[in-house]
Order: structure tokens, then sequence, then C-alpha cells
């Protein structure tokens, strides 16, 4: 199968990431983080300050969004805010004004964000990434690391220097320290009934093992603005049950 790693390009792509990552929040412990609403959309005033990628998967000729992320900046990203603003999405949020810069921020107390500051004062370019969803039936390690490696080569593709944060479960951490992820804080916590740890990654800190790999990543990328991977799935295969 062929998987394509994208930015999204228009409101029906956009509606579908926000309806896909309420979806699969809902049916998980991070359904805390989601509001209730009609629309079964997952949308938050970060969006407004995201770059949104899909990853899509090429079926019968056409590309369905089967997961992505969204890469937080700390400043507003006017694309998002135009989308957002004419599906009518925009006004139907309360914008609130957070302390947090980023929402990691939020979840550990004053003395832990110390670090935090430190980073944050050492890199022009701060961002998180969130919400990384995968739709269950296509759930596999090789993708989600797939879409990690995606968003390390949006921050080799800047020319300054950035701090690329990203909390998850204490438990995948050893996937994102394999990339080069160091730990912000010893401490975990939680949020919204989640377990939470936080990681952030620089240039320099990027895995030697993982560099050419991802240089010639971002080097497709802004050569023609997606990623492919190519994966055959494994066929289920029934069992026969004896006596």
């Amino acid at each position: 199968m062929t998987y394509y790693f994208r930015e999204l390009q228009d409101q029906q792509e956009m509606l579908n990431w926000l309806r896909l990552r309420y979806t699969i929040y809902n049916s998980t412990r991070c359904a805390g983080f989601l509001k209730t609403n009609e629309e079964e959309i997952d949308v938050d005033h970060y969006d407004l300050k995201s770059r949104h990628y899909g990853l899509f998967v090429e079926e019968a000729d056409e590309q369905k969004l089967i997961g992505g992320l969204r890469i937080i900046q700390n400043k507003p990203v006017l694309s998002s805010i135009r989308m957002l603003k004419e599906m009518g999405i925009l006004d139907q949020q309360k914008v609130i004004k957070e302390k947090a810069i980023l929402p990691i921020m939020s979840y550990f107390e004053d003395e832990e964000n110390a670090n935090f500051g430190t980073l944050l004062n050492g890199s022009p370019v701060a961002t998180e990434g969130s919400r990384l969803v995968l739709n269950k039936d296509y759930q596999s390690l090789r993708l989600a690391k797939f879409i990690i490696s995606n968003a390390i080569i949006m921050h080799l593709l800047l020319e300054e220097d950035w701090t690329a944060f990203v909390s998850c479960n204490p438990l995948h951490a050893r996937l994102y320290h394999s990339f080069g992820f160091k730990d912000v804080c010893s401490q975990t916590t939680w949020a919204k009934d989640a377990p939470v740890s936080a990681l952030y990654l620089q240039d320099d800190l990027l895995a030697p093992d993982k560099r050419g790999e991802l240089e010639e990543m971002a080097a497709a990328y802004k050569r023609s603005g997606y990623t492919i991977y190519e994966h055959s799935r494994a066929q289920k295969v029934a069992v026969r049950r004896t006596a």
C-alpha cells in the first residue's frame, strides 16, 4: 500500500481531520481533551497556531485520510486562521488567551516550567507535536514512526534554530528517545486523566543514525510537497479450528 504525508490542502480535508481526531480520541482515555459538540469535531484555539498534516492511504485511485498530527507554533499561523474562519469553526470557538505558549507547559507545575523557559529562550522557533492519531484499522509502529519522522523533517527545513516539544504517554517515550528526544524534566504528570511525559528535540540532539534518512525525506518533501511510504499490510488468514 502507498501512504502519503502532506499538509492539508482544503476545507474538506480539514473537516475530515477534525472529525478523525474526535472519533479516535473519544474512544481512548484521551477523551477528556474533547469538548462535546453536535458536529463531533475536535478543535481548540491551538489549531489557530498550528500547521495541520495528514497521513493518506491510496485506495481505489483516491487518497483517504487515516491519520496525522498538528504542529503547534509559538505564533499564529495565518493560513489556519483563515481556513477555520471561512469554515465557520473559528466563530463557534471561544478563543481564550492562555498563559501557556504551548499546551505541554500547562501540564506541569511552575517549578518544572523553569526548564521549558530555558529551552524556549534559546530558540526563535518553538513547536509542539500534538494530536498524533491513526485510524485503528491502520495502526502500526511503522506508520507511527513515519508520522514522527515527517514531523521532524518539517523542522529540518527551517532556517532558524528550533526546539520541538512533545507530550506523550510514558510508555511511548522510548520511541521518541530513539530519534534523539530528551526528557524536559524527570516528572511525569497527568493531563485530563492521561499520564504525560514531556520531551524535546533540537537539531544537535537528532540521533546520528536517523539524520541521513530524515534529510533525504526533507529534500523529497521540499521538492514534491509530500513524502511517500510503501508498505504491504499482512493479510489476516482464517484459522481452521479442529476438535
